[in-house]
């Protein structure tokens, strides 16, 4: 999924010369990734989905939870312009099998392909030092004590979206969004919305809002 059809085309091209790789449906928002699977048989179901995280509507974060939370079995591979530390710590939390960074040769997305549909995690080499060592990198990097939909939320508030507009993007109610709001606060102990955009600033975190 990857909501530039350009891009698409190019990496459809680029899989299918690899041998035992068809590619089927393309879409260019999670909503209409998630349409397409539910017209699937669960017996036809792909045997990977790539996904971008910087999509319209919900976004990829958003996108991937949902997926899971219907088709937890489904291999999910993140393919992203994001190379913090945080979105790819998000995306594994969310259900994703690998993250690859667009940054990345070509050689990594196909083996990260075949690592994925084996079974196995798969990280891009730029990414996979600093995954390693996530845990002590918390007092760093506060933004990786968030769950999911908190760092959704963060980054939207971030990108200077009302209450609504989060709410409205993540299909969830503006009291959910407030309250989400408030308690992001207190994780990252920070007592202003200032203190909240320097914060995603220095995280690496602010970048195209539908990420």
């Amino acid at each position: 999924m990857d909501d530039h059809a350009v891009v698409r085309a190019g990496y459809r091209r680029f899989l299918e010369q690899e041998p035992g790789c068809e590619v089927g449906d393309e879409a260019a928002s999670g909503e209409e990734a998630y349409a397409l699977l539910q017209k699937r048989p669960p017996d036809l179901l792909p045997d990977l989905l790539i996904l971008d995280l910087s999509m319209p509507g919900q976004g990829g974060l958003a996108t991937l939870r949902r997926l899971k939370q219907r088709w937890p079995l489904l291999p999910v591979l993140v393919f992203s312009m994001h190379d913090g530390l945080p979105f790819a710590v998000q995306a594994l939390r969310a259900g994703a099998n690998g993250y690859v960074t667009k940054s990345s040769d070509p050689a990594v997305l196909t083996k990260a392909v075949h690592e994925v549909m084996a079974g196995r995690l798969a990280v891009s080499p730029d990414l996979a030092a600093r995954l390693a060592r996530a845990g002590s990198a918390q007092s760093e990097q506060p933004t990786l004590g968030l769950s999911v939909r908190e760092f959704d939320i963060f980054r939207l508030l971030a990108a200077g979206r009302t209450h609504e507009e989060i709410a409205t993007a993540l299909n969830v109610s503006v009291k959910t969004v407030a309250n989400n709001h408030s308690l992001i606060r207190q994780k990252l102990g920070i007592s202003s919305d200032i203190e909240l955009l320097r914060l995603a600033e220095a995280s690496g975190v602010l970048g195209p809002t539908a990420a």
